[in-house]
């Protein structure tokens, strides 16, 4: 059975990040004619989206959420006006909703290609659903600025075991392509590569600087690397704890004592708030499914509103409440209340689960005599008490009796109710 979630976002357009990195690399070159082979530097250019899983639209699939994105990709050359595009395909599950807003989950697409030196314009398009976005950008590659490559900002690095395509040598490099990070986000780490090492007895100088937004230093690191190999890939961890909110640059210095050659790159980043400041609920599952939450007047107050008097209401309201508690009760009655195509937050059942949360005792009876039907008591440790009753055998659970205020109950269908629970509602 498939569902699909439209409701997702209101807004159809995709906002999300890339962040090209560029290295050097050879290529053998074999001239057929003479035999003869030569070398020839080249470049490569690794383009890394990252979309934050609100951006895109969603399906339940047999039990499963997922989305569907398309990519289309075009990048022009602009010395020689030729061009190469190529279209991704790619899928991706979430757990639930609330799961995913609570780790603010992001999706990362990576691709790449070899390229001359030169200057380029790429496009980039990603559609999911009836949802589109587009980011597009011009870029210079001249071989005199790559001594080292780019600096690839990553959330994670770790040794590759299963072969991943996030993978560099035996690497597992996670891009981080917005360069924003949170309180959720313990280190930043970063990759990148030095060329043209002549391998000797000496070591490499390196120096790591991170400048705040005010030019100051607030810390540097110095080390020395072995000269191995002509190329050489480095990774580095920094502890970004206790990093004030704010724009940050990280400076490297390579330095070769033997030949007094020096390569730089910088690369900014950004330290944002904390993430219960920085989340806004808008769009998300069940954001403006408020019903069970207020009294009629107060609902038909909030749905006489005009759209931006609803958007301040509904900020206000979720400020005071927990939306991943709420929006996970809504996901376990969509699994196990829904009854055909009525979701489960529809029902008796889900309605009351929603507003009351798990009941702290639940009793489930089979048919009796007479004219009873299978039935569930829940109960709640303030008090509460619910009777649902299967009325018509089809697993369609109806409310029959309650001992609450807000909901009613129905006399005319009592007779259904076990002679088991008869003494509750006496």
């Amino acid at each position: 059975m498939i569902i699909l979630l439209s409701f997702l976002l209101s807004a159809d357009t995709i906002n999300f990040y890339v962040d090209p990195f560029i290295c050097r690399t050879t290529i053998e070159i074999i001239d057929t004619v003479t035999q003869i082979t030569k070398e020839e530097d080249i470049f490569y250019i690794e383009f890394n989206c990252g979309i934050p899983y609100h951006e895109l639209s969603y399906a339940t699939v047999d039990s499963q959420i997922i989305t569907k994105a398309i990519i289309a990709f075009k990048l022009i050359n602009l010395d020689y006006l030729d061009s190469l595009s190529d279209t991704l395909y790619r899928q991706f599950t979430i757990p639930s909703f609330s799961q995913a807003a609570r780790q603010q989950m992001s999706f990362i697409i990576q691709f790449g290609l070899h390229i001359p030196e030169g200057n380029f314009r790429y496009k980039i398009d990603i559609s999911s659903g009836a949802k589109r976005g587009c980011v597009e950008r011009e870029i210079a590659i001249r071989k005199e600025d790559y001594k080292i490559s780019d600096i690839l900002v990553a959330s994670d690095i770790v040794t590759d075991t299963i072969g991943n395509y996030l993978r560099k040598g035996n690497l597992r490099v996670v891009p981080h392509p917005s360069s924003q990070f949170s309180e959720r986000h313990i280190n930043l780490y970063i990759y990148y590569e030095i060329y043209d090492i002549t391998p000797d007895s000496d070591k490499l100088s390196v120096i790591y600087k991170i400048e705040n937004e005010n030019g100051r230093i607030i810390r540097q690191v110095s080390r020395q690397i072995d000269k191995n190999f002509k190329s050489q890939a480095i990774n580095l961890g920094f502890n970004i704890q206790g990093f004030d909110p704010g724009e940050y640059i990280l400076r490297i210095e390579v330095c070769d004592p033997r030949t007094q050659i020096t390569a730089k790159k910088e690369v900014s980043f950004k330290i944002t708030k904390k993430i219960k400041e920085e989340i806004s609920y808008e769009g998300l599952p069940y954001y403006d499914e408020i019903e069970y939450f207020l009294n009629p007047g107060d609902y038909k107050y909030y749905q006489g509103l005009p759209e931006e008097g609803k958007r301040v209401f509904l900020d206000r309201f979720w400020r005071t409440r927990d939306y991943y508690k709420i929006s996970a009760r809504f996901e376990y009655t969509n699994k196990h209340y829904s009854q055909g195509d009525k979701p489960g937050y529809k029902t008796d059942r889900g309605r009351i689960y929603i507003k009351y949360g798990e009941p702290d005792d639940r009793e489930c009876s089979i048919i009796e005599t007479g004219e009873s039907r299978p039935c569930e008591f829940w109960q709640y440790y303030n008090g509460f008490r619910f009777i649902f009753i299967d009325v018509r055998g089809t697993n369609e659970y109806t409310l029959v009796w309650t001992n609450t205020r807000d909901e009613r109950s129905q006399p005319s269908l009592y007779k259904y109710i076990p002679e088991s629970l008869l003494e509750e509602i006496e």
